[in-house]
C-alpha cells in the first residue's frame, strides 16, 4: 500500500555506482528499474507491498540536485517500504475515456478500445509548470549505531584517551573511533599485551554511534565498552604490569637510572620513589632491608638510582666519610654484595662496563683477583632478616676503613 505522503507524489532519483537511490543510503540495483532514465521527473502511482514494486510515470526533464528535495522529504518511506523493483509506465501507453480521465492500458483493454479515440499525447519535455526546484541545502547528517569489536593490542593508548579503527561495512569505510577515559595514560600503549589478558580476551566489544556527513561517516558516540570504565583496581594491575614489563625487564643489557625508565610515565601516582617503593617490598625482594639501607644513602646529586637485568639489581653510589663507594645489589637472586672505593665520580661508567661483564658468570674469576679498593660481602640467609645485621655491619666496616 502506498504511503498517503506519497501519493501522485513527484520525485526525483539519482543514479550512481550501478544504483539508482530513493535516498541518502538506500538504492536499488540498476538492472530493477529497467527504463529509468536519469535526470528525469517521475510522479508515483502505486507500490506492490507483496512484490516491493513502485511504479512511477515520467513527468518531464528534473532540475539539477532536484533529487535532494526527495531524499529530504521521502527517503525515510522509501527505506521502511523496501522497495526492491521500480517498474516505469511509458506515457504513451495511455488512453482518454469519455470523461476525461487519462490512465495507463490494462492487459486486454486494446479490444475494448473506443475507434475514436485520439492518440496518445507527446511527452511534455519540460517540468510541469507548477513544479519550482527547491533551494539546495546540504543534506541533514543521518545516525546509526552497531556493535562492534576491535583488538585491545591495536588500539592506541594515551593520555586520556584510547584509539582504533573500525570497519563499517554497509558504508565501505574505515572509520577512527575514540573512547575517552581521563584515567588512561600514554604508558599503557607499552603494557597493551598485559591489558588485554586483564580482561581476558584479545577483543572487546563496543556499541558505537555513527553519523553520515556528506556521505563521510565518523564516529560520535562510544559505549558498553569496558575500557572506558577502568576502575582504580584495573589502573593499579596496570601500574604493576607496567613495572613488571618495563622496570623490572630481566632482559636489559645495559644500566639505567629508575629516573629515565619512569620519566616518560611520570605522574602523581608514578614516579621514582613510589616505583621503587612498589619494587622493594619485604615480600617481593630477599634483599628488602638492604635495598633500603643503600638508597637511603644513594648519593643523588652524582648518580640516580640506577637499575639492569640479567640479574635484576641495584647500582648504588653512596659518599661515605669523604669517599665514594659505588655498591651493586641483586633484586631477587643470592648473588654477594660488590663494593667498589672510587677515586673519583668519572668511574663510575668504567664500573659500569666491569658489573655488566661480571653478570656473564665471571664474578669468581675476578673475586680471586684481590683488585685494590673492591670489596664483597657475602649474604647469610640462615639468620634474621636475611642477615641483614651482620651484612650492615661489614659493609659499615668497609666505609670507615677502606
Amino acid at each position: 500500500m502506498l504511503p498517503a505522503q506519497l501519493n501522485d507524489a513527484v520525485i526525483a532519483l539519482l543514479q550512481q555506482e550501478g544504483k539508482v537511490f530513493l535516498g541518502w543510503e538506500y538504492g536499488i540495483p540498476v538492472a530493477s528499474a529497467p527504463g529509468y532514465t536519469p535526470g528525469q521527473l517521475y510522479r508515483v502511482i502505486d507500490y506492490d507491498e507483496r512484490s516491493g514494486v513502485l511504479q512511477l510515470k515520467p513527468e518531464g526533464k528534473a532540475a539539477s540536485e532536484a533529487h535532494r528535495m526527495t531524499f529530504d522529504k521521502y527517503s525515510s518511506m522509501f527505506t521502511a517500504m523496501g522497495v526492491k523493483r521500480i517498474e516505469i509506465i511509458s506515457p504513451y501507453k495511455q488512453i482518454t475515456l469519455a470523461t476525461g480521465y487519462t490512465q495507463p492500458i490494462s492487459p486486454g483493454y486494446r479490444d475494448r478500445r473506443p475507434a475514436y479515440s485520439p492518440p496518445p499525447p507527446a511527452a511534455p519535455s519540460s517540468p510541469p509548470r507548477w513544479y519550482e526546484p527547491p533551494p539546495i541545502e546540504p543534506p541533514k547528517p543521518v545516525r546509526f549505531t552497531e556493535p562492534h569489536t576491535f583488538d585491545i593490542r591495536q588500539a592506541v593508548f594515551d593520555d586520556g584517551t584510547i584509539s582504533f579503527t573500525l570497519k563499517v561495512k554497509s558504508m565501505f569505510q574505515n572509520v577512527e573511533v575514540t573512547i575517552n577515559n581521563p584515567s588512561v595514560k600514554k604508558y599503557f600503549d607499552a603494557v597493551k599485551n598485559y591489558i588485554y589478558k586483564l580482561f581476558g580476551s584479545k577483543k572487546t566489544s563496543c556499541l558505537v554511534t555513527f553519523e553520515v556527513r556528506d556521505r563521510k561517516c565518523v564516529a560520535v558516540e562510544v559505549g558498553d565498552c569496558v575500557l572506558s570504565s577502568m576502575d582504580e583496581t584495573i589502573l593499579q594491575h596496570i601500574h604493576d604490569g607496567w613495572i613488571k614489563q618495563v622496570v623490572l625487564s630481566a632482559e636489559r643489557d645495559e644500566i639505567v637510572s629508575l629516573d629515565e625508565l619512569v620519566e616518560q610515565v611520570r605522574d602523581e601516582t608514578l614516579n621514582p620513589e613510589t616505583v621503587f617503593n612498589h619494587i622493594v617490598q619485604e615480600e617481593k625482594t630477599k634483599h628488602y632491608h638492604h635495598l633500603r639501607f643503600l638508597s637511603a644513602r644513594q648519593a643523588i646529586d652524582l648518580q640516580k638510582l640506577s637499575l639492569t637485568g640479567k640479574p635484576i639489581s641495584f647500582v648504588f653510589l653512596t659518599r661515605e666519610n669523604g669517599a665514594l663507594f659505588l655498591i651493586w645489589e641483586t633484586y631477587l637472586s643470592e648473588e654477594a654484595t660488590y663494593i667498589w672505593k672510587l677515586a673519583k665520580p668519572e668511574q663510575v661508567l668504567e664500573k659500569y662496563a666491569l658489573i655488566l661483564e661480571m653478570r656473564k658468570s665471571k664474578r669468581m674469576i675476578y673475586r680471586r683477583k684481590k683488585e685494590e679498593g673492591f670489596y664483597y660481602i657475602e649474604h647469610d640467609y640462615q639468620q634474621a632478616m636475611n642477615g641483614f645485621h651482620k651484612w650492615k655491619e661489614e659493609i659499615e666496616n668497609i666505609f670507615k676503613t677502606a
